[in-house]
C-alpha cells in the first residue's frame, strides 16, 4: 500500500477558491470531461491544474505558484459539510494501490462543498501516471459520503497542457 504523506489544507482555503468572474484562467487542452487549465487565481496567484465536472462531481488537481505539494480538490452540491471537518478517504486508479488522505471541508465560491488535500511535489510523478494510464478513479470516503467512480477518459491526453503550464509556473 502507498503512503501518501497528506497535509490538510487550511491555509488555502480562503481566497483561492476563484469564481469565473474574478479568475483569470483559461482551458489549456480538453478532452472528454477533462480539462488543463492555467492562469490567476482571484487573488492574483498564478496557478495550472486539471480537473473534470463529471455528474455533478467536481476533481481537480492544481499547482499553485509557491507551493511545495499539489493540491486535490473535489466536491458535489449534494455534499452538506461544515468547513474544517476532516473526512478520510482511500482513491485509487484501475487496480493501482489505494492513495488514502483526510480531507479537510471547505466550500467553493459557489457555495458547494467540497473536500481538500494535498500531496507532496516529488510524489506527483507516480500519482500521475496512474492517473494518466488510469480507466477510472475510485473513491472511497471512510464517512458518511456516498463513494465515486470517475471516468478518466480522456484525462490522459492532457499530461503535456499541465506539464508545459507547471514549467512556466513562476
Amino acid at each position: 500500500m502507498k503512503s501518501f504523506l497528506v497535509t490538510v489544507a487550511t491555509a488555502l482555503v480562503t481566497g483561492l477558491f476563484a469564481s469565473p468572474a474574478l479568475a483569470e484562467t483559461e482551458v489549456l487542452a480538453q478532452s472528454g470531461n477533462w480539462e488543463a487549465f492555467g492562469g490567476t487565481t482571484n487573488t492574483g496567484r498564478p496557478v495550472c491544474g486539471i480537473s473534470a465536472e463529471i455528474e455533478g462531481r467536481y476533481f481537480g488537481l492544481k499547482l499553485f505558484a509557491g507551493n511545495d505539494t499539489f493540491t486535490v480538490q473535489m466536491g458535489t452540491s449534494e455534499w452538506k459539510l461544515d468547513d474544517g471537518a476532516e473526512i478520510e478517504l482511500a482513491m485509487h486508479y484501475d487496480a493501482n494501490s489505494p492513495w488514502r488522505a483526510t480531507g479537510a471541508v471547505m466550500h467553493f465560491s459557489d457555495g458547494d462543498a467540497g473536500l481538500e488535500f494535498r500531496i507532496k511535489r516529488d510524489e506527483l510523478e507516480r500519482f500521475q501516471e496512474e492517473f494518466r494510464t488510469g480507466s477510472e478513479l475510485q473513491i472511497k470516503f471512510m464517512d458518511v459520503l456516498p463513494n465515486w467512480q470517475l471516468s478518466l477518459q480522456g484525462a490522459g491526453e492532457l499530461d503535456g497542457a499541465f506539464q508545459t503550464c507547471i514549467k512556466n509556473l513562476p
